[in-house]
């Protein structure tokens, strides 16, 4: 009579149980992967429920012609050893292998699974595997076949996985196959003892699997329960790899910072609840995922001519007040873009730039309104891609240039002073103009170290040209609003130029009407700083559309720029021209100097003279020159 010890069994089935509790009250994961797990669950659930079965069944009536042993023994085995093929497919799912890979791979795995039955399935009259005698199994040399199909899959899967580039993948098969081996080993300790431990280490993997990768709380967003932007990469991807169509809704709220400073955090979070809930409930909305604060994300693969009627219904929805607790009803509008992939995008990385990129549009030109990718111009987003390779390469090969617009001051008659502009020339593009690549330095926050290289160089050009010595009293920096935001960007200043013994008069900071728009503590605090250190501050671009005369009165600028466009335009119009006339009147009143931008003719320059501009800059007198250059410009005069 059989005596195994069977504590280890219902331990296994204790875990077993709360597993499945946890993973059946959580939402479902729409990965095959996870369909793969759930199938390993359930056969490790069925070998140590029929090994409790044929163990009570062989303790009450023997082996020996105990038909109901056999089936329930044979069972077991065959859900036993279909755990080795069934992770080692899980691997392979979790790396993510193209479609004729994992051909290939469930070929050489259902060889082994038709090797596994076969032996199984004529043990009991063969016994060539295994043979019940007395109180324990006695195995035979067919069970080397068996542990031999487990690690031909073990190790096909751990040669695949050691071939994916996917750090963050290779990490997960390694989990996975790493507790393989701890059963190959319980299997080994199994065929030497009576306790029936292989089940309960099993049943353990499972639990770490499930806590390590399975866990749904790694993929649910806390607030609206629906699929965060880091499952949205992983969810992804099988499409690109097997090249499957699909379709994405991208939904993102106008100004919903507006309704959490208004309604309160509280309530914006149940108004995003009750988003996402909807969403789940449109038709041919496959997966919902919450991307950001305010963007949703609908993703379609079957039924693709559906996606306009998505959108629609979104759209539609918005137009209708929606209901938090305590309030009334609130109205929010959306902005609204659908991607097709792989028409729009063909890898996950660029899938992510055509949406941000796309919304960004949306959000500028037709907010509120449904958009689409495809009228676009998606190649800017290559082309940026270019730009930001090229600024990278240049700020690690110290190769940017910076240039120098002189400025006439009408009073002296000479140039004394100039506006430094950076330049960047690259082997395979060309000269890019700053418009196109600060914007993208700004945006990836290289624009901080591209800062402190232009500074430093400004300041080593003035060190080593002594143009202390020269006509030229200060030269104008171009400050970003990102640098302004950095906490330390004053004590920077100070030491890259103490570094070159520049003095603080002898550099004059520009920052543009954008910079003043939101003046945040850190942003005032290194302003006053600097002030106080004696550097003073230009007003750059004024006119341009976005400050106000309150910026001018409670701002330290000691310069106003004025926008090269509002003198263009007061040499075309009569009625910007008078505008012109009286915002210098109005700017010298205050006691501001004044530097005309874009001159480009004599008589823009004489007559900006006689209606109060006290310095001139523009093409009339010189374009931005490189160092060498504006030396000898400077001689010449």
């Amino acid at each position: 009579m059989l005596n195994w010890d069977l504590a280890y069994d219902y331990a296994a089935i204790y875990l077993l149980l709360i597993i499945i509790i946890w993973y059946f009250h959580e939402k479902r994961i729409p990965l095959a992967s996870h369909r793969t797990f759930l199938v390993a669950l359930a056969a490790v659930f069925v070998s140590t429920g029929l090994e409790i079965v044929s163990t009570k069944l062989a303790q009450m009536s023997g082996t020996e012609g105990n038909a109901g042993f056999w089936v329930t023994s044979t069972l077991q085995h065959l859900a036993l050893n279909a755990l080795p093929l069934l992770f080692a497919y899980y691997v392979l799912q979790i790396v993510h292998i193209n479609a004729k890979q994992m051909l290939h791979a469930k070929w050489m795995l259902a060889l082994c699974g038709v090797v596994d039955v076969a032996a199984l399935v004529t043990n009991p009259y063969t016994h060539w595997v295994y043979e019940a005698e007395g109180w324990q199994y006695t195995y035979d040399y067919g069970v080397l076949v068996l542990i031999t199909a487990a690690i031909a899959a073990i190790v096909a899967s751990s040669v695949v996985a050691l071939h994916r580039v996917n750090h963050t993948l290779f990490a997960k098969a390694m989990v996975v196959l790493f507790h393989m081996l701890l059963v190959v080993l319980a299997v080994f300790l199994q065929l030497k003892t009576h306790v029936l431990l292989l089940n309960f280490v099993t049943a353990t993997v499972c639990l770490t699997i499930y806590y390590y990768l399975q866990n749904p709380n790694a993929v649910i967003d806390t607030v609206t329960k629906q699929f965060n932007r880091r499952f949205f990469g992983e969810y992804l991807h099988t499409f690109f790899i097997n090249e499957k169509p699909f379709g994405i809704v991208v939904v993102a709220m106008d100004d919903f910072k507006f309704i959490n400073k208004t309604y309160g955090v509280e309530n914006g979070d149940n108004l995003l609840r009750q988003i996402g809930a909807f969403m789940e409930t449109l038709p041919f909305a496959k997966t919902v995922f919450r991307l950001g604060a305010d963007q949703f994300c609908i993703v379609l693969y079957k039924d693709l001519d559906q996606i306009d009627a998505v959108a629609q219904t979104v759209h539609e929805r918005f137009r209708h007040p929606w209901y938090s607790e305590n309030q009334a009803g609130i109205m929010m509008s959306a902005s609204i873009c659908c991607v097709n992939c792989p028409t729009d995008a063909s890898a996950y990385g660029q899938l992510v730039e055509v949406m941000d990129y796309s919304m960004s549009m949306a959000k500028r030109l037709q907010k509120g309104r449904i958009t689409y990718a495809k009228d676009y111009d998606l190649g800017k987003i290559k082309q940026d891609k270019a730009f930001e390779k090229a600024v990278k390469q240049a700020l690690d090969r110290d190769e940017l240039m910076v240039y120098y617009q002189p400025i006439f001051s009408v009073e002296k008659g000479v140039y004394n002073s100039a506006e430094a502009l950076v330049r960047l020339h690259d082997e395979e593009l060309g000269w890019i103009s700053p418009e196109d690549f600060i914007p993208i330095a700004e945006r990836n926050g290289m624009i901080i170290e591209m800062g402190e290289v232009i500074l430093d160089k400004v300041c080593r050009f003035i060190h080593d040209f002594k143009l202390a010595q020269t006509t030229v009293e200060y030269i104008e920096v171009n400050i970003s609003p990102v640098q302004l935001m950095q906490q330390h960007f004053s004590d920077r200043v100070k030491q890259i130029m103490e570094k070159y013994d520049v003095r603080p008069n002898q550099i004059n900071i520009e920052i543009t009407e954008t910079a003043t728009i939101s003046m945040a503590d850190t942003v005032n605090a290194n302003i006053m700083d600097l002030v106080q250190y004696g550097i003073k501050f230009s007003l750059d671009d004024y006119g341009s559309g976005y400050a106000n005369i309150d910026y001018i009165n409670h701002m330290p600028f000691s310069i106003i720029k004025l926008d090269k466009y509002i003198i263009w335009d007061a040499f075309k119009s009569t009625k910007a021209g008078i505008t012109l006339k009286h915002t210098i009147g109005m700017l010298n009143e205050l006691e501001l100097h004044i530097v005309a931008e874009g001159v480009e003719t004599a008589e823009m320059r004489d007559h900006l003279a006689d209606i109060g501009c006290h310095f001139m800059q523009g093409w009339y007198y010189s374009k931005a020159v490189s160092d060498q250059d504006f030396i000898r410009l400077i001689e010449m005069q």
